[in-house]
């Protein structure tokens, strides 16, 4: 996957989009990942390995406290397990899924097959990896899941701002239409 960028009329910068994140943020601008997984060496090494990166990680190791964090934090990304100790990683998906410019959830399972994936994704999920897995493969996922939302969250604020704009036009044509001009 390639993302083009037209920087000026006649220069197109052409990087890979596992890339993007990196080239986007800076270090004070980390995504916010929870981690979900009971296999706590997995965890571990995910979180040592993705705090180095563009994260700033928490880990979680059970699907009940994982839901009542995630109703008193925000988090830009979850990557969960599917098979968890109490409320599973669909649950969890059901939760807090659907809006990417809120919440990425990225799921991940020992326990798969090409059904589960399309299932996960249906169901809202923004990518499903099965394990076991290479760690840089991981960080490409995730990396392009913020690297996703953080494009659609700039879309949002320029829709929004456009939208604040044609609204202040409005106004000031009203008003001088009003006043005879």
């Amino acid at each position: 996957m390639q993302l083009s960028v037209n920087l000026q009329p006649n220069l197109n910068l052409t990087c890979y989009s596992y890339m993007v994140l990196e080239v986007a943020n800076s270090k004070q601008d980390k995504c916010r990942l929870l981690i979900i997984e009971d296999d706590t060496a997995l965890a571990a090494l995910l979180e040592e390995y993705l705090s180095e990166s563009n994260y700033h990680v928490q880990v979680i190791n059970d699907g009940n406290s994982a839901i009542e964090l995630l109703a008193s934090q925000h988090f830009d990304v979850v990557l969960s397990d599917i098979m968890l100790p109490g409320v599973d990683g669909m649950t969890i998906l059901k939760k807090v899924g659907g809006d990417f410019t809120r919440t990425i959830v990225v799921l991940m399972t020992g326990y798969s097959g090409i059904d589960d994936a399309l299932s996960a994704v249906k169901q809202g999920a923004y990518d499903f990896v099965s394990k076991p897995f290479q760690l840089p493969e991981i960080r490409i996922r995730l990396d392009n899941a913020a690297g996703h939302q953080k494009l659609l969250r700039q879309m949002q604020g320029e829709n929004s701002s456009n939208h604040t704009a044609e609204q202040t036009a409005v106004k000031i044509y009203s008003s001088l239409k009003d006043s005879g001009r």
